[in-house]
């Protein structure tokens, strides 16, 4: 078998047919004449349904026939199992009666009963169809994954001729979750996989390893015929059959393809194979963070939803976690922001109001300024860049001000949540607030939920408080924080308009963790109950040096005072403060600091 193997693969070219390792790949037929069958595992999780049924509505067929196949679990009898069906069912009846299918037929098989050889008997069933229905190519996949072009899919995977491979489907940002793998023992590692991932290197790649949760067969291979189609290969009922070990046992090479960007796929780790909550969680933030993969500072259109159905009950409410307001800082001028975490937020089902920032660009000039009253901090100056206040940090202060002024004059007295409009979500976001919100016993004013740490030995990691919080020391940002009325007020009441200096060095200063003792002492009730989020569970959408990284306040006008009339110009700031990042945001588990 070995000699064999081996003279067929010095064989390149014989009689004008391709031979590959294993046998002969007849590419003579017109594909007019081939059959395509998509096969597809339904998981009992109806939040997915309204993305993923869409992007099948989007497919082509690039074969004479296509056919689609769903396979749904109806085993325990519970609501979700219920809700799911009912929604399969209500989109196969609209597609049907649609002239803009693109499948033959659309067939649903309902599985009522679960045993250790589920896996054995859903593979033997899968190839019994491909016999039955002389199928050429299979496409076999699950309910999770989000594919981003589902019209050029099909005509892509076939034109890659690969007797077994998948297309690279990659989780969110630094989890490193795809649709392939490598053995522990192949010397190039870690390393080779991230060229893959991280599509440095592009095209396809014979993996020493496996494929996993998207199978693209091509059986014009006689091997992949043989050892797939054969009935001896499944006679052993109590064994669990694998797909890409079945291949490697059979010396069929597996491969993986990433010269085109496909989609994406849930991040899979322990906590996530059991806890459904975890698997809501990163399936909703793979949603969110495809927005952010723009180019050159442009956010993506979020994942549609399909019209063929109605919309999960569980995907209706929603929330501002026991707050009395969820407030987002946008600048007018900055639409496709404000456009982007709406999609962000109708995702997350979040209840969120837009406030209109104040433009230092725009809007703020020295009668605005004297309207206000406003005074420099004496001897304020940024400590990274040497100046004064600049107009953009200005408008800042005073969109988190007013904001402060709309808390007390509401009498919101169950806190708010105040958002900058680069906010980017961690994926247990909601899950770790709605935690620390339900805990009325917590007294607290403010609560960062993303910051960046300006002096991490100075930083309590040991004295955890409610599992998640930490008592923060001198800290940037304002991206994300929670505020009480208190905390409002005493914010207030300590006239920052008159020595002003920008908002995140403020709030130190007023939770009494700031370095200045001279900026410090300018404000005298500095008592501020503050609290943070380790890690933090909001983040900047871009870092400093990032390709796409825009500030909205640092490349605007000066402020400065003389004899207390301004004086201003225009100069362009670089900020050259270290940006080195001292949190570690790489998504944990849940419970996990």
């Amino acid at each position: 078998m070995i000699t064999q193997l081996i003279f067929l693969l010095l064989i390149t070219s014989i009689h004008g047919k391709r031979y590959h390792i294993f046998g002969e790949n007849d590419s003579s037929s017109s594909i007019k004449n081939e059959r395509l069958l998509v096969d597809i595992d339904i998981y009992n999780r109806p939040y997915v349904l309204p993305y993923f049924l869409h992007q099948l509505e989007r497919l082509t067929c690039p074969c004479n026939q296509c056919y689609l196949d769903f396979h749904i679990y109806h085993v325990f009898h519970t609501t979700t199992e219920s809700e799911t069906t009912q929604l399969l069912t209500e989109w196969v009846s609209a597609m049907k009666k649609s002239e803009q299918s693109a499948f033959t037929t659309i067939t649903i098989h309902e599985w009522t009963a679960k045993s250790t050889t589920d896996q054995t008997n859903r593979l033997r069933d899968v190839m019994k169809r491909i016999s039955e229905l002389d199928i050429t190519y299979l496409a076999m996949f699950d309910s999770m994954i989000i594919l981003l072009e589902p019209e050029k899919l099909l005509s892509t995977l076939i034109s890659k001729d690969k007797p077994l491979m998948t297309p690279l489907l990659r989780a969110t940002k630094d989890m490193y979750t795809s649709t392939f793998y490598l053995n522990d023992q192949q010397m190039t590692g870690f390393d080779y996989y991230k060229q893959i991932y991280d599509r440095k290197k592009l095209g396809c790649f014979l993996i020493d390893g496996g494929i996993k949760d998207f199978y693209f067969f091509n059986f014009k291979y006689p091997q992949v015929r043989l050892i797939f189609l054969h009935d001896k290969i499944f006679e052993d009922t109590q064994q669990q059959y694998a797909i890409d070990v079945v291949a490697r046992q059979n010396f069929i090479p597996t491969y993986v393809c990433n010269r085109e960007i496909f989609g994406y796929i849930p991040a899979q780790f322990l906590e996530a194979l059991y806890d459904e909550s975890v698997i809501h969680d990163l399936y909703m933030h793979m949603l969110t963070e495809h927005q952010l993969n723009g180019p050159s500072q442009t956010y993506l259109p979020a994942i549609t939803r399909t019209s063929l159905i109605s919309i999960p009950s569980s995907s209706k409410e929603k929330t501002k976690f026991g707050l009395d307001e969820i407030y987002v800082i946008n600048l007018v001028r900055r639409t496709d922001r404000r456009e982007r975490l709406q999609a962000t937020f109708n995702i997350l089902n979040i209840s969120a109001r837009f406030f209109d920032a104040i433009d230092g660009k725009h809007t703020i000039d020295q009668a605005y300024l004297e309207r206000l009253n406003v005074r420099l901090l004496p001897e304020y100056e940024d400590p990274y860049n040497l100046r004064p206040m600049n107009y953009g940090e200005l408008g800042c202060f005073f969109s988190h001000y007013f904001i402060w002024e709309d808390i007390v004059k509401n009498e919101y007295s169950n806190g708010v949540l105040i958002l900058e409009d680069d906010v980017r979500f961690d994926p247990y976001f909601k899950y770790k607030l709605e935690k620390i919100l339900s805990n009325r016993s917590l007294d607290w004013d403010l609560i960062f939920l993303g910051r960046k740490i300006m002096r991490p030995d100075e930083e309590n990691y040991e004295n955890t408080i409610e599992t998640f919080l930490i008592e923060p020391s001198y800290s940037h940002w304002t991206v994300g924080y929670a505020l009480s009325l208190r905390g409002a007020r005493m914010l207030i009441d300590e006239k920052p308009l008159q020595k002003i200096l920008p908002v995140d060095e403020y709030l130190p200063i007023m939770y009494d963790h700031h370095p200045n003792e001279n900026w410090k002492s300018h404000f005298v009730n500095r008592k501020l109950k503050a609290y943070a989020f380790h890690p933090s569970i909001l983040t900047p959408t871009h870092y400093f040096g990032e390709p796409n990284y825009i500030s909205d306040t640092e490349n605007t006008t000066i402020h400065r005072e003389t004899n207390r009339v301004a004086a201003a110009k225009l100069l362009s700031v670089d900020v050259i403060a270290n940006q080195k990042q001292t949190e570690e945001n790489t998504p944990m588990s849940k419970d996990e600091l």
